[in-house]
């Protein structure tokens, strides 16, 4: 059902709240109606006449559109374009009733979200009191960590450095120009008009002639706007031009919000002063005047209103290189405070830019800022000059488009700060306030003092990182954080495609704001596009071999207390999430003074504040990842006051994880700059690991705290290795994480062809959180814990897993009591709640229970108190009204430390000190205090205060006074208990002195465990420092087809977070995201299993779930509440959502229920095998109790059958060396099984040489077969080449005889390569001619293949000569040596015996 009601055309809110606006989760502290303030006519400036359609909604959107193919056939008007090879992703501006038909064509399209900010009641402290909390304090004074030298880019509304405390915080380049970029392009100044002026080469100005004119025209290659003319009273630009008026080109930074496009032409009908006589004039060098009109402002907010700035641009120097603005600072402020003015006076313009400062790049002095009453303190700001801009439109680059000629589309050009032709320049603004605070919790200096609370008493608001400097990024789309990211990270945009410049502009990204209505995205946080990006900016050499990683920071979200409430991209696992706490400094401040129930003092802090978001995401990783104080600060602000006679000081109280998260950017910066100082090498891993292993445990569970709260200045003992301080972290959460991430990562690539690839390095980097992974029962986990001391002393640590478990539980029932007065603030509308003393919230079961002893309240070893008030649906919303939801009422929930001072037993305001705080506009309240029997020094005391009026959803306050309602109210204590799921190999280490130790870890999964998350700690326990590793993991179910898999209820509450249950946690005034959430993993591995049915029951009929089914790669494929074609078309994340309304920020539900008023059906199609998720959201709840269990049935079949077979795609010839593996192809899962000579084998890896037969058959799940036989031989055994003549080779000559043979049992073919070049084929007897060869070593090379492919070769060397060698047996007169020998040896048989006769015969003759 569909609520009729105005038609709601923003899935998303920018939430940009106000000093006044209270719409967030402590929306019951304040009634009046929201500060709607939204630009008129009035707002508008008086210095241009402006075209009527610039000041109207064109109802235009701004939307991504990606998709295959080119996009140059669509005719739209794109912001920023990329194509590659994939396909393309763009932004444009498009009407509604265009988004059908681009999705008819088959492209992907979904609307590029204004940021959520995560800013809590606006932005209205002391920095000082957090800065103790945080350790920054303590840093500084003993290590002198300030964050000096560190960037911190702020992604945010922009950021404005008019206040003095953090004027000198702008990070700056080499030649001293600002750092800064306008991603979102709002920053942009034309100043194109031109004013040709007469000065001659004595630099004497006069007027100037027609011919004069037409010469510098000439020179100027076009004609100027208009002249400079001199009389009497001085030196002027022409624009009146005989009262005609002149036409100049003003950027809409208003677009498309206002406006047909991103310029228009706007007339001016003042003439301004540039000079006061013909020698004293403002100089330029080439006599062309530049001149433009900053227009810029707030469509709503503190700023709402048109600001107009006239600006000259000259060139002081050189001719025709312009580098000197001069803002009319004077005349802006008088424009824009004229709604200030009496009726009937007139502002006092003066139209003088001679009274003015000169603004020159790298000078230090961009700033343009105004002191109006000339007291020394600037009270007018219009931003910075010096930001580059994205031209999204293409209103400056000379890149045409093919897509949009009207709008030159430049993908994404950055402008320089200052054209050097003078026909723009770049300024940073932040109307709204929010990266102004963010950036000033961090670098406020605390030079200025401030009356916060108007007793005449003064602060100084001094920042935790008071000397690192801020790099502001104006980033105010969904679309436009991903350049800014990016940009920040050191890449850029070179021909379409992101490029690393070998350097980050920043070592630190900040974000304060995140999407929640992230359905409409069809995927989930940790999954989405943006989670995805931050995890791979995180991780060094993602996207460069030379990227070093990139430390970001974001706040949780404000959408709490109900747990799985992170938006995106808040929950990136390997990206820094931060959650908030309280700080009471607020109690007396603004709309806070006089309320009775606020109490008297300021003193309570460090808290979970209920609106913080939970974890876990989807992944299932434990998060948030840390804390720090979100409730609240005073920080600096802008100067800006839009009253000339404002008394006001420039500060604001500022809040939410919007705070949290630069405090944490500010902790961060203290320890790099610790680690640089000492040459140490770190990564964003490195980083995280510090932070966490050194946080303070504030005795949360992993899933609100993760770690506990920052401090920094223990990280900085650990980087000094002192106070044996130390650091843990494991060998296998990045790989669990990665391997989930990888097939989402898949997708994600696809759907970005701009990057050549977004990847996450197959290595391990070490995390101190403990991701188990998804776990069936029986299985087990395990993972290595490395210990680091640095210090010079041996380290004992005790390792202990723990959770926290429910100790006691008290409750008890009552009514509201309405319009109660405080003894001390008897003013109309103001009232007190119902006090109730905490050692009576106990039920009394039976007789003897009324008189236990009270002395003791809270169990002396209570770590953490819960405390919930809740009440029936009925009495929250009057339903018997016609319109659902436009009666509704509620009571908020208050503790205090009460000190009854005078003994009457009386309370009164002035002796309370409130503790923390909790409510919501839904059923159920939760406050959480931490180590609650420190926090009372006299009598617990609980606040019941229901709010006096009631309200409706659609309009706000009724002027109803409300009525009472029965209640419950309930107190429960817990502690850390061992969790017996986790075994530690050795649970007492020793760590050696600048070394390591490590422990092994192993979680045991029961096989009767129940599906769900699972989450608590391994405690690292030393003598001087404790380390709180988070842990958490799933238990998933393993599908069986047609088998029924149940998730039951569960009943008991003894854990803080239950798989069978929710708590009543939603909220009608917050974001999408509120309300309890759970997620169940379904493990299907059957391909044949097509179609999934889950069905989810509860008790309270006026309880209700929305269910969303979400594939592995990350989409959402189906919901038992999908938002319908209407729905998609009014951009509805889901059909029970009511939308945003001036009440609330988008925080309310219908209950939509397909099936029964307890049950709902979700049907989905199985389209691949692999993990699905199940995520259930409550968004209403019943309120009878504080939990709601429900049970889900889900069953998983078949309901399509297959009929093809598998297909074998296999070629084996009839001889082969080797057997490959066929290649088979099916639609779903298949077996193959081989038959060799017909016996059935396992591999093919295996098969012995000779004649065989192969027959291999495939066959599917569904019994279809396909079989081929092979008949071959197979063999192995290369050819043996068995060389006769010659037998030795050395000098040859002439004729060379070669003979040999050749083995083999299948041979094929013989080749014999001579060294000329002859090659012979199949000839084992060769004579070769040597003689034509020259003296030199030769190779003649034989080989021979057979059947098979086999290969065998032999290599004959020898080497040319024609001196003959008796050695060498291949001389044309060769000798054989043999017979050589039988000839000697013949000589000498036969010389013997003459020898022997001679001598006989001369012994005779001489006798």
């Amino acid at each position: 059902m569909r609520i009729n009601h105005t038609k709601i055309l923003s899935t998303i809110i920018c939430i940009l709240l106000t000093s006044s606006l209270f719409l967030n989760s402590f929306a019951f502290d304040k009634f009046d109606n929201p500060n709607n303030a939204k630009i008129n006519s009035n707002s508008f400036t008086d210095l241009i006449q402006i075209p009527s359609q610039i000041k109207e909604n064109q109802n235009l959107q701004r939307y991504i559109v990606f998709g295959h193919g080119s996009p140059d056939k669509l005719d739209i008007k794109t912001i920023f374009s990329v194509n590659s090879n994939n396909g393309f992703f763009l932004i444009a501006i498009l009407p509604q009733q265009s988004i059908s038909n681009l999705n008819a064509q088959g492209y992907q399209v979904i609307r590029d979200f204004p940021l959520e900010f995560h800013n809590a009641e606006g932005i209205f402290s002391q920095m000082d009191p957090i800065r103790d909390y945080s350790g920054s304090e303590l840093a500084q004074i003993k290590y002198n960590y300030t964050g000096k030298g560190i960037k911190i880019a702020i992604v945010d509304t922009g950021v404005d450095f008019s206040n003095p405390d953090i004027r000198d915080s702008l990070a700056r380049d080499e030649n001293n120009y600002p750092i800064m970029l306008d991603a979102d392009g709002q920053g942009l100044v034309l100043t194109n008009a031109t004013f040709v002026a007469n000065i001659d080469k004595y630099g004497t100005i006069d007027n100037i002639s027609k011919s004069v004119i037409e010469k510098i025209n000439k020179s100027l290659g076009s004609n100027a706007t208009s002249n400079v003319y001199v009389t009497q009273n001085g030196v002027f630009l022409n624009l009146k031009q005989n009262g005609k008026g002149t036409p100049i080109s003003i950027y809409n930074s208003f677009f498309p919000s206002s406006g047909t496009g991103p310029k228009f032409q706007g007339t001016i009908l003042d003439d301004y002063k540039i000079g006061k006589s013909k020698n004293d004039f403002i100089k330029s060098a080439s006599g062309v005047y530049h001149f433009g009109m900053m227009y810029q402002g707030a469509m709503q907010g503190p700023f709402t209103s048109v600001q107009a700035v006239p600006v000259l641009v000259v060139d002081s120097e050189i001719p025709g290189f312009y580098d000197t603005i001069i803002p009319d600072l004077s005349t802006s402020w008088q424009d824009y405070t004229k709604f200030d003015l009496k009726k009937g006076q007139k502002p006092a313009y003066d139209f003088d830019f001679t009274d003015e400062k000169p603004i020159k790049l790298g000078s230090g002095n961009e700033y343009l800022v105004y002191d109006s009453n000339k007291n020394g303190k600037f009270d007018y700001s219009a931003g910075t000059v010096g930001a580059q801009i994205v031209d999204i439109y293409g209103v400056i680059s000379e890149n045409k488009s093919n897509i949009d000629k009207f709008l030159k589309a430049t993908n994404g050009t950055t402008l320089p700060p200052l054209d050097s032709k003078g026909n723009f320049f770049g300024v940073m603004t932040d109307f709204v306030g929010h990266g102004t605070g963010a950036a000033s919790s961090i670098v406020s200096k605390g030079k200025i003092q401030y009356d916060i609370y108007n007793n005449t008493k003064k602060y100084k608001l001094t920042g935790v990182a008071p000397d690192a400097k801020i790099v502001p990024i104006k980033s105010l789309w969904y679309g436009d954080t991903v350049y800014a990211w990016l940009w920040a990270s050191g890449f850029d945009n070179q021909n379409n495609t992101w490029k690393f410049s070998g350097k980050p502009r920043s070592d630190i990204i900040s974000n304060s704001w995140g999407v929640s209505t992230f359905t409409s995205l069809k995927t989930t946080p940790g999954i989405d596009i943006l989670s995805q990006i931050v995890n791979v900016l995180s991780t060094p050499q993602s996207i460069d071999p030379k990227y070093p990683g990139m430390i970001i920071i974001s706040s949780a979200g404000n959408a709490g207390p109900g747990y799985g409430t992170l938006g995106l991209p808040n929950a990136a696992s390997f990206g820094i999430t931060v959650g908030a706490t309280t700080n009471n400094v607020y109690v007396g401040y603004g709309a806070f003074k006089g309320q009775p129930r606020f109490g008297n003092t300021t003193e309570h802090a460090n808290n979970m504040v209920d609106f913080s978001s939970r974890g876990p995401s989807i992944i299932g990783d434990p998060k948030p990842d840390l804390v720090n104080t979100g409730a609240y600060g005073f920080v600096p602000s802008n100067v800006l006051t839009a009253k000339k006679d404002s008394k006001s000081e420039p500060f604001s109280m500022f809040g939410g994880t919007s705070m949290a998260a630069p405090l944490v950017s500010g902790a961060t910066a203290v320890i790099v700059q610790g680690l640089k100082e000492k040459n140490q090498d770190y990564d964003p891993f490195m980083i995280k690991n510090i932070l966490m292993s050194t946080a303070t445990d504030i005795n949360n569970d992993p899933f609100t705290q993760g770690s506990g709260f920052v401090n920094s200045f223990k990280a900085s003992q650990f980087i000094n290795a002192q106070d044996g301080v130390f650091v843990v972290y494991n060998n296998s959460t990045y790989s669990r994480v990665s391997d989930i991430l990888e097939s989402p990562l898949t997708r994600l690539n696809q759907t970005l062809p701009e990057f050549d690839g977004f990847k996450i390095p197959k290595k391990d980097y070490p995390m101190t959180s403990w991701f188990g992974g998804r776990l069936i029962p029986g299985e087990k986990s395990s993972t290595t814990f490395t210990i680091e001391n640095p210090g010079d002393h041996t380290l004992r640590i005790q390792i202990i897993p723990q959770k926290l478990t429910l100790i006691e539980k008290k409750e008890t029932n009552s009514t509201t009591k309405l319009l109660l007065k405080d003894s001390l603030y008897n003013k109309t509308g103001v009232f007190r709640p119902d006090y109730i003393k905490l050692e009576d919230v106990s039920k009394h079961d039976t007789l003897s229970s009324l008189y236990e002893n009270h002395t003791r309240i809270i169990p002396p070893d209570a770590e953490l108190m819960v405390l919930n008030l809740n009440f029936a649906f009925s009495d929250f919303m009057n339903k018997t009204e016609k319109l659902y939801a436009s009666d509704i009422k509620i009571a908020s929930l208050y503790l205090y430390d009460w000190n009854d001072k005078n003994r009457d037993d009386l309370v009164s305001s002035n002796e309370l000190s409130l503790v923390n705080r909790g409510g919501s506009w839904g059923t159920v309240q939760e406050l959480r205090i931490s180590e609650p029997n420190s926090k009372f020094k006299n009598t617990p005391l609980v606040g019941v205060y229901p709010v006096p009026s009631r309200y409706s959803y659609w309009t706000g306050e009724l002027k109803k006074n409300s009525t009472a309602m029965d209640y419950e109210l309930s107190a429960s204590y817990y502690k850390k208990q061992d969790w017996t799921d986790i075994w530690i190999d050795n649970s007492l280490v020793d760590v050696p002195p600048h070394s390591v130790s490590q422990v092994h870890a192993t979680i045991t999964i029961p096989d009767n465990a129940k599906p769900g998350m699972y989450q608590g700690f391994l405690r690292f326990i030393g003598e001087n420092h404790t380390a709180n590793a988070p842990v958490s993991f799933a238990i998933i179910s393993q599908i069986q087809n047609d088998k029924l898999t149940v998730i039951p209820s569960e009943y008991d509450s003894e854990i803080i977070y239950g798989n069978g249950y929710v708590k009543g946690a939603f909220d009608m005034t917050n974001r999408y995201n509120a309300g309890d959430w759970r997620q169940y993993y379904f493990d299907i591995t059957d391909h044949t299993i097509d179609t999934g049915s889950i069905d989810i029951s509860w008790k309270d009929a006026d309880t209700n779930f929305s269910a969303f089914l979400i594939d592995p790669q990350g989409k959402i494929i189906q919901s038992n509440v999908p938002s319908g074609v209407f729905g998609e078309f009014l951009d509805y994340p889901s059909s029970d959502w009511l939308g945003a309304t001036p009440f609330s920020e988008g925080g309310g539900f219908y209950p939509v229920k397909n099936k029964d008023s307890t049950s709902t059906l979700l049907s989905a199609p199985i389209n691949q095998t692999g993990v699905y998720t199940l995520l259930l959201h409550s968004t209403l709840f019943g309120g009878k109790s504080t939990t709601e269990p429900f049970t889900v049935i889900g069953k998983f079949s078949s309901i399509s059958g297959d009929n093809l077979p598998p297909v074998i795609d296999y070629v084996l010839d009839n001889f082969v060396n080797q057997i490959s593996t066929p290649k088979i192809t099916d639609d779903g899962e298949f077996t193959v099984r081989y038959y060799f000579d017909g016996t059935e084998i396992d591999s093919l890896s295996d098969i012995p040489e000779g004649q065989h037969t192969l027959k291999i058959v495939a066959s599917d799940d569904y019994g279809n077969s396909s079989v081929q036989i092979h008949s071959f031989v197979l063999d192995k055994t290369s050819p043996q080449i068995l060389v006769t003549n010659p037998r030795e080779t050395n000098n040859v000559s002439g004729i060379m005889e070669i003979d040999f043979s050749v083995n083999d049992a299948n041979p094929n073919l013989i080749s014999v390569q001579l060294p000329d070049g002859t090659v012979i084929l199949n000839q084992t007897s060769i004579n070769f001619d040597t003689s034509k060869l020259q003296n030199g070593k030769y190779q003649i090379k034989i080989q021979s293949t057979d059947k098979s492919g086999n290969k065998g070769e032999k290599i004959i060397a020898f080497e040319k000569s024609d001196i003959l060698d008796f050695n060498s047996s291949n001389n044309e007169n060769r000798f054989d040596p043999i017979i050589v020998l039988l000839v000697i040896l013949g000589i000498v048989a036969i010389g013997i015996p003459i020898f022997i006769i001679l001598i006989k015969k001369s012994k005779k003759s001489l006798k």
